[in-house]
């Protein structure tokens, strides 16, 4: 039980170093957009590497902590919460472009599949007897998916500015949820 908790809290630190890095690719390509300018020369690169960064941490840490909560869970827990996520998928990608407009983009991917990770973890952490600590991921998942889908869905409708803080806010909370839940572990 140990290790499979070491490797959720391993998997939560590498997605922390996502975020952090996702947001370093955000800031990078998108501020330009607010100042009317683009990218260029190293701080272009860094943006590169940035990204490239965050898909590394991203790929490892949910494989890390998706592992590590596997081993804890019984029964069809995984199965359940993939095929939840994937119906959750269909359905949001379905109200956001047909009620909201909202043109389909990769984020909506990265938070379903993000809540359906933690939810998972928290599955996980209370069969193993940690039911306060289930509790605070599954809490911090659900705030931390709604406040992602709320920014997700305002995106386009906001001017410049606004739209690059929208962006961020998502990066920076499930980064520092990540951070939470690695501590809390």
């Amino acid at each position: 039980m140990d290790a499979s908790i070491s490797q959720m809290r391993q998997g939560h630190w590498l997605l922390a170093a996502c975020c952090a890095l996702y947001l370093a690719w955000w800031a990078i390509f998108f501020w330009p957009k607010v100042s009317g300018g683009e990218a260029q020369g190293a701080i272009r690169g860094v943006g590169v590497v940035a990204i490239l960064g965050a898909a590394a941490c991203g790929l490892l840490g949910a494989t890390r902590t998706c592992a590590g909560a596997a081993q804890l869970v019984r029964g069809g827990a995984v199965p359940a919460v993939a095929v939840g996520s994937v119906v959750l998928y269909l359905v949001l990608l379905a109200v956001t472009t047909r009620a909201f407009g909202r043109q389909p983009t990769t984020e909506l991917v990265l938070f379903v599949a993000w809540l359906g990770m933690e939810l998972l973890c928290a599955w996980a952490l209370g069969s193993a007897g940690r039911g306060g600590v289930a509790a605070l991921v599954a809490a911090l998942a659900i705030a931390g998916f709604v406040v992602s889908l709320v920014c997700y869905v305002l995106y386009y409708r906001l001017a410049p500015l606004p739209s690059f803080v929208d962006g961020c806010l998502p990066l920076a909370l499930i980064g520092v949820v990540s951070v939470a839940l690695a501590l809390a572990m």
